[in-house]
């Protein structure tokens, strides 16, 4: 009997460390940065799908950061969240509820950093930034969909199907940011990129109708810090998808 558990132990430990090393396809273009077609492959020093880089941008002349409003907007109307859901309160209150999420883990993850290499500030002005970010596609699991009683749109993101087998849906967020000047409006950089959040043997975090993607958000918060206080040398590695840890 021991035998047998350890067995299907071990099957579930090796699907899932299979999922691990899965990579979506990068996220089709929303529509939230002007021009993303400057955008080029990345993976290598940002851990992203694709980026873009202003010439001649120097982090240095920068000592403060605003970290805007958190866009939703794209991803209720783009993903077709909005039309297989009208007027539904429960979604745009999921929304609203998933941008502050974004924006105060962001907030969170700048203020904790040590170096304090952009201390978060309030009003534009000389040497201060701005990141605008926009969460542009969100596929839950299908338990949360159902218990939130919301309706699944056809969305864009690709299935998986060792993931459906598994964890009984295929899960996926996606972002895109800018930083600008916050005097000039200047665009500086640009990122993009779509993540599996980590695969869960057993989730307590898929609570919410965003659960799912609160440990991508946290894992791109962390990576922005880390791009900020590096040089150009260092590569910020990606992190895995699969976690143990039900929370």
């Amino acid at each position: 009997m021991q035998k047998r558990m350890f067995l299907n132990c071990g099957k579930v430990a090796a699907a899932a460390l299979f999922i691990a090393g899965c990579k979506t396809d990068p996220a089709p273009d929303s529509g939230f940065l002007a021009h993303p077609e400057k955008m080029t492959a990345q993976r290598g020093r940002a851990p992203f799908d694709r980026a873009w880089v202003k010439p001649g941008f120097n982090k240095n002349f920068y000592n403060g950061l605003i970290i805007s409003q958190v866009n939703t907007g794209y991803l209720l109307e783009n993903t077709g969240w909005a039309a297989a859901n009208p007027a539904s309160k429960k979604l745009e209150q999921s929304a609203m509820d998933l941008a502050l999420f974004t924006r105060e883990t962001f907030i969170k993850a700048f203020r904790a950093d040590p170096r304090h290499r952009f201390p978060i500030v309030s009003r534009p002005g000389p040497g201060v930034a701005v990141l605008d970010l926009a969460i542009v596609e969100l596929v839950p699991s299908h338990a949360v969909i159902g218990a939130l009683g919301l309706a699944a749109p056809f969305a864009r993101a690709p299935a998986v199907a060792v993931a459906s087998k598994l964890a009984g849906s295929k899960t996926c967020v996606a972002i895109e940011g800018r930083l600008r000047d916050s005097q000039t409006g200047e665009v500086l950089v640009m990122f993009a990129d779509r993540e599996e959040p980590p695969f869960r043997i057993i989730s307590a975090k898929a609570v919410t109708w965003y659960g799912d993607a609160e440990d991508s958000i946290e894992m791109w918060a962390k990576q922005m810090v880390e791009l900020a206080n590096t040089p150009q040398n260092h590569e910020v590695k990606d992190a895995q998808n699969f976690t143990l840890k039900p929370w």
